[in-house]
């Protein structure tokens, strides 16, 4: 059995987030803000234009300093049942870098008073004005009833999508502050291809650096608290590679953390890794300035990611999954191994992956040429017993490891009613100093008309890349008795380009069963198609039925549920080489 997440933890933070403060308990609902009785709190009520107050940011290290800000005016309704204060930043320390990306969530007081925090702001403004998200809305959203089903941890539903995609802003709207994703570990390369990847997300890509585990600047307190005005990460990848996105924190209320003034993926009840952060400097730019940082240590986990902002939980814990690759050169003996862990939200699990192994495939092939790399992928579930192992020989990373793993990783995570957790990814790869691969260069065949049931022999020409020495391979094809008169196609590729003929898992044990259907990239296979369906029907596939049945199903009420696959009959021949390429022959079948 599967062991499914507990709902138990969450409930319990359910009970922290309405019992572990001082605070009035705020209704549930976000921008119905009533009156704030608790003293810490300036009432946007009693906000004006022209007052003064002052805003909590880190420029540098772990050390919070300030800069003043006034009033401008308070936009009602700015969106829905929530307003936002417009701020005027003043002095020299904020007029040379401007408002930047990493300030979201930094808190404003007025009177020693919170009243909000910098959320939202203008690129290529004359001046730092800016607009700050209200702390009673912030408080509001951040204390709704915890489900116990976070957002990218359950199967998502057709009405509860994992994670809506931003909609990108106009010029000159007022936006928010971007939550810059700093990346550690990361080549130029890989951060233009995690910014490619995350690009629909919000998230915009920069250099940082790993986790900080010494003092650069002396002074810089590495057991800094959590604090209004200090430095957050939300952590996707940590380790040899890292990827933490940065924030600043508004206001702690026991174990409550409130930041970032809007929302992080605007996912709703969800669960991040939250970590103090440490900021390495502001990058002044001319259209929006950014903060470089990393995460200092884990102190617990965002809980609510809401239009008001991000509310976290301290001493909770968000799941990661732990990664393990290897890569030895067998010319040189040296070995490589790269460890890291990775968010399990299900939206964000499988890029961060992705991309953090193809960074260490990067990385261990800098200084070869031309190689083979022959893996072995393990893959470990909590509550299931076995390990699951797949091997196979590839030449690029985007072949077909980037097939297997992207598919294995999309079943599990995605399963329609089941909640599989990783327990840990293990990947050994043994890279060989020879470029095994072959291409299909022209396929022939002994005759050109054939009959229903007759054999026809095919003439397959390679050739090697290393080298560059033609070899051929036979095959000889018996055409389908059920084959169609006139043109008929045979195509011969490499296992790459074979999809797997595998029922739809309706139990996640079952999800091994894709292993086995994997057609292996040193494969040379013949594709020949017939006039037979299969039926994926609730995980179960009924193999070779007619065409004539296709009719019959469209008209019966489960339809909806069934899958149809055409069939096609396969020839399959390992070769010493790693398959490229494909070719055709059309024959013209008569009676």
């Amino acid at each position: 059995m599967i062991a499914l997440p507990p709902r138990a933890p969450f409930l319990l933070l359910a009970l922290l987030l309405l019992g572990a403060s001082g605070l009035q308990a705020p209704v549930a609902v976000a921008g119905d803000e009533p009156a704030p009785t608790d003293e810490r709190i300036f009432p946007l009520s009693a906000v004006r234009p022209g007052l003064r107050g002052t805003a909590h940011t880190v420029f540098s290290g772990t050390r919070v300093e300030t800069f003043e800000v006034e009033v401008v005016d308070v936009v009602h309704n700015f969106l829905s049942k929530q307003d936002v204060i417009l701020v005027r930043c003043l002095g020299d320390r904020i007029g040379r870098t401007g408002i930047a990306e990493g300030m979201s969530g930094s808190p404003v007081t007025i009177d020693g008073k919170i009243v909000g925090a910098l959320s939202y702001a203008w690129e290529w403004t004359k001046e730092p004005i800016c607009g700050v998200t209200p702390i009673e809305s912030m408080i509001a959203d951040g204390s709704r009833l915890l489900e116990g089903r976070p957002s990218g941890s359950e199967p998502p539903t057709l009405l509860r999508q994992p994670r809506p995609r931003p909609i990108r802003a106009r010029d000159g709207d007022l936006r928010r502050i971007a939550t810059p994703l700093c990346l550690g570990g990361f080549s130029p390369a890989g951060c233009a291809r995690v910014a490619d990847a995350l690009a629909d997300v919000g998230l915009p890509v920069r250099i940082g650096g790993g986790v900080v585990t010494g003092a650069p600047a002396g002074w810089a307190n590495l057991d800094a608290p959590v604090v209004p005005g200090c430095a957050l990460t939300v952590d996707l990848v940590r380790g040899d590679f890292s990827a933490s996105a940065v924030g600043t924190c508004t206001f702690v209320d026991g174990d409550r953390v409130f930041a970032f003034g809007h929302g992080f993926q605007d996912i709703g009840e969800t669960l991040f890794p939250l970590s103090v952060a440490y900021i390495y400097s502001v990058v002044p730019k001319h259209n929006l300035s950014f903060k470089m940082g990393a995460s200092i240590r884990e102190v617990g986990a965002i809980v609510q990611d809401r239009q008001s902002g991000v509310t976290g939980m301290l001493g909770a814990k968000a799941p990661m999954v732990p990664v393990h690759v290897r890569l030895g050169n067998e010319a040189t003996g040296r070995v490589e191994d790269f460890h890291f862990e990775v968010t399990a939200n299900r939206t964000l699990f499988r890029p961060m992956l992705i991309l953090s192994i193809r960074e260490a495939f990067s990385k261990a092939e800098r200084t070869l040429g031309a190689n083979t790399k022959h893996f072995d992928l393990e893959v470990k579930l909590a509550g299931v017993g076995e390990t699951w192992s797949y091997q196979d020989t590839i030449v690029a990373f985007d072949a077909g490891f980037s097939r297997v793993l992207v598919t294995i990783v999309d079943r599990v995570m995605n399963h329609p009613t089941q909640r599989a957790e990783f327990e840990r990814i293990d990947l050994d790869v043994r890279i060989e100093n020879v470029d095994r691969r072959a291409t299909v260069e022209k396929v022939t065949a002994s005759k050109d008309e054939v009959r229903p049931g007759e054999e026809v022999e095919l003439l397959v020409r390679m050739r090697r890349m290393d080298g560059g020495e033609l070899f051929f391979e036979r095959f000889t094809v018996r055409i389908p008795a059920d084959a169609p008169t006139g043109d008929f196609g045979l195509l011969v590729t490499g296992g790459d380009d074979v999809a797997a003929e595998v029922a739809t898992p309706i139990d996640v044990l079952d999800i091994p069963a894709l292993y086995d259907a994997f057609y292996k990239s040193t494969e040379l296979v013949v594709i020949v198609p017939t006039g037979r369906i299969d039926l994926d029907m609730d995980g179960r596939l009924l193999r070779n039925l007619p065409l004539s049945v296709v009719a019959r199903l469209a008209r019966s009420p489960g339809a909806a549920r069934v899958k149809i696959q055409p069939v096609s009959e396969k020839l399959r021949r390992t070769v010493p080489y790693v398959v490229s390429g494909k070719g055709k022959v059309v024959l013209r079948v008569v009676r």
